[in-house]
């Protein structure tokens, strides 16, 4: 069953996702890594848009191959999103958009980043050009859920959560949020998830936004 949008006491229209379709794309994009990374064919070198691309690609292969799950879902890659659908053009592009309904305000967001646990620089992108993105409506506007992936260039994953993490504590006020970092099991016992939650910038709601970490070996 598709979810109703419920207003807020605020008068505030949300977007509910299903934890169920968020738990699927969670299972099939460990999968999909899975095959990215038996194929050899990305590298610590390899930009985010390659990488992207690569995993992309293996989710919908794997949705394809799981018949009930084909026709529920649609995976699109690098799709212009609206923060309001007055806007008259996309404000932006996210890496990947899990499509799940007729209505086209309906999707699970998923933006993508390299990261590693020295650069502060990637960090820094992370943040300001990934979360943000998300906290100021720019991707998934008024929805409950959304996520980021960041593909580990330096085999350091617990180098880059804190990293990450201290600059997002830095950064708390602009972000937005609202409860610090943690791991999440809401979705069972997925390796390096983390997730923190927020509040949309002119919206009293919160989000959560997950973040999951992905290894290059």
């Amino acid at each position: 069953m598709l979810p109703l949008d419920e207003p807020t006491s605020f008068g505030e229209l949300v977007i509910n996702l299903p934890l169920n379709i968020i738990a699927t794309v969670l299972d099939i994009t460990m999968v999909g890594w899975s095959c990215v990374l038996s194929s050899g064919k990305v590298s610590i070198s390899s930009t985010e848009p390659e990488i992207a691309g690569h995993l992309g690609r293996e989710m919908t292969l794997e949705k394809n191959r799981r018949p009930r799950l084909k026709k529920q879902i649609r995976i699109e890659e690098e799709v212009g999103t609206r923060s309001s659908p007055m806007s008259n053009k996309p404000e932006g592009r996210i890496d990947i958009k899990i499509i799940y309904s007729f209505d086209e305000a309906e999707y699970f967001g998923m933006e993508c980043k390299r990261v590693t646990s020295k650069n502060k620089r990637l960090a820094k992108k992370y943040v300001d050009d990934g979360v943000m993105r998300f906290v100021t409506g720019k991707y998934s506007p008024g929805h409950d859920w959304a996520a980021m992936i960041g593909f580990v260039i330096d085999g350091d994953g617990n180098g880059c959560v804190k990293l990450i993490h201290d600059y997002l504590t830095q950064k708390c006020q602009e972000t937005c949020m609202e409860e610090d970092w943690a791991v999440d099991t809401s979705f069972g016992s997925i390796p390096d998830l983390y997730g923190t939650s927020h509040r949309q910038h002119s919206r009293s709601f919160l989000f959560r936004l997950l973040h999951l970490f992905l290894t290059i070996k």
